[in-house]
C-alpha cells in the first residue's frame, strides 16, 4: 500500500473519531471544512461496499447515511462512513 494511502486512511480515521466525540459530547461537529471535504473526496472513491453493514455484522462500515440539508462538510463525511449526523 502507497503510503499516501495509509496516510488517507489515518487521517479519515482520525478525524472521523473526532467527530464522534464532538457529537457525544454536545460539541460542534463543523470540523475543518476543507479538509473534510478532501477526506470525503478521498475515501468516496475508494471505499468499497462489501466493507458496509449493518452494526452485528462486524463490517467496519454501516450502510452510507443521508446528510441533513445544510449539513456540514464534517457531518456528510461522517453520514458517507455510517454514523448518523
Amino acid at each position: 500500500m502507497p503510503g499516501s494511502v495509509f496516510v488517507g486512511i489515518a487521517a479519515t480515521d482520525t478525524f472521523v473519531h473526532g467527530w464522534d466525540l464532538a457529537k457525544a459530547t454536545g460539541q460542534p461537529t463543523d470540523l475543518e471544512p476543507e479538509l473534510a471535504t478532501q477526506l470525503l473526496a478521498t475515501v468516496g472513491s475508494f471505499l468499497p461496499d462489501k466493507a458496509r453493514g449493518e452494526d452485528s455484522s462486524g463490517a467496519p462500515f454501516g450502510p452510507k447515511q443521508e446528510a441533513p440539508e445544510g449539513a456540514s462538510e464534517a457531518d456528510r463525511l461522517a453520514a458517507f462512513l455510517g454514523r448518523t449526523p
